[in-house]
């Protein structure tokens, strides 16, 4: 405790622009002062992606930076990150360790060995195995996130979806396993000037005023399949020459997508524009969104897209479904399928009404998702576990 406040620290294996950072600086940013003092420890590793480290810092949140601690496994460093958690958890004394990803998952139990961590929590932005290449490196995640489950006293999965394919891989017991789906802030993602906005926004792109145009927002990785987006914008491009492509994001595919727009001649009709700060603005000159993923948890971005009344066109994986109403606000295909995406896609440009209710209805939905909802869910989760741990200490 500091004072009578509860501290907590959150652990993430990197600060880079996504939605476990995101969620994490809105609990930070949220939670009750008055009962909960908290900070963040980030890997600083860069990435494709960017850091939000510095952002951090900026809007006043107390920041760690851990030196040693990466996405990627590396034994030699992972050993040091452990060390280096481990000392700042006996130095800053926090009573609530709530990792988010994987890395900070499985570092924490040895971390713990060497400085305190009271109450844990694992916050669960998909699993482990769902990236590994090969069978045998998938076989050795999921063994690996048996063996530090049972030294969690919950686990918050993002979507019910990936609470069953915990359970369903022997992952930790029914009753550690608590479902909150992420957030936003609906408000930021509907301006007042929003139409003044979208001029402005297309002519800063060079997007013709009565271009159809899809927007994507995601990381160029494996989990998202951008080639898969690329390949379904070819197709639409063939049969619609007037719609035009916007995709934002970084990551490790970025050159491969940008030669696969080469290749496939999308040099006019899609434009890459990296990773941005500004997605809210952003989405404000697109008609439509869409996704690709092979495997997605819940979806942060399609909640965004939503409540800027898009209608959505992703693929029906993992949580999705529960970030998107499934012939209400958007239409969900199955993954690798790019004829399938560029299918619903066109369906949306050539019915401009039904594109208009989906867009509508986004709205409405993505009003369930804020971050008031998520921060009252995850302080009753912290309330429980603290009570929990108090009546052991008295027995």
């Amino acid at each position: 405790m500091a004072g009578d406040r509860v501290r907590v620290l959150q652990v993430l294996q990197h600060a880079a622009l996504g939605g476990g950072t995101l969620l994490a600086m809105a609990l930070a940013e949220r939670l009750d002062p008055a009962r909960y003092e908290v900070a963040i420890a980030a890997g600083c590793d860069p990435t494709p992606e960017g850091s939000l480290l510095e952002e951090m810092r900026v809007g006043g949140l107390r920041v760690f930076a851990l030196e040693h601690m990466t996405r990627a496994v590396k034994p030699v460093r992972d050993v040091r990150a452990a060390w280096e958690l481990g000392g700042l958890l006996a130095s800053w004394r926090p009573e609530i360790v709530h990792t988010h990803g994987s890395k900070a998952k499985l570092l924490l139990p040895v971390a713990a060995q060497i400085g305190p961590a009271p109450v844990r929590i694992a916050h669960l932005h998909g699993w482990e195995w769902q990236p590994a290449r090969g069978a045998l490196e998938a076989t050795a995640f999921t063994v690996a996130a048996r063996l530090v489950a049972p030294t969690y006293h919950a686990m918050i999965a993002t979507s019910h979806a990936t609470r069953r394919q915990g359970l369903t891989r022997g992952v930790g017991h029914a009753t550690q396993y608590e479902v909150v789906h992420p957030s936003i802030a609906p408000e930021e993602f509907a301006p007042a000037r929003r139409a003044a906005i979208r001029r402005e926004v297309r002519r800063d792109l060079g997007l013709a005023d009565d271009a159809f145009v899809v927007g994507s927002v995601l990381r160029l990785a494996p989990q998202k399949a951008p080639e898969v987006l690329v390949r379904a914008a070819a197709v639409v491009a063939s049969a619609q020459p007037h719609v035009r492509w916007v995709i934002v994001g970084g990551g490790p595919l970025e050159a491969r997508v940008r030669g696969l727009v080469d290749a496939l001649g999308l040099g006019e009709p899609a434009l890459l524009v990296g990773p941005r700060r500004d997605v809210p603005r952003l989405l404000q000159a697109f008609d439509a969104f869409a996704l690709s993923s092979a495997w997605e948890p819940f979806g942060l971005v399609y909640l965004e897209a939503a409540a800027a009344g898009l209608p959505v066109v992703g693929t029906r994986v993992d949580g999705a479904p529960e970030a998107v109403a499934d012939g209400v606000n958007g239409v969900l295909v199955p993954p690798g399928r790019p004829d399938l995406l560029a299918q619903a896609i066109a369906g949306l440009v050539n019915n401009p009404a039904l594109a208009r209710a989906m867009g509508a209805a986004g709205v409405e939905h993505a009003r369930q998702f804020t971050h008031e909802r998520f921060v009252a869910e995850i302080g009753a989760i912290y309330e429980r576990l603290l009570a929990r741990q108090r009546e052991g200490a008295q027995r």
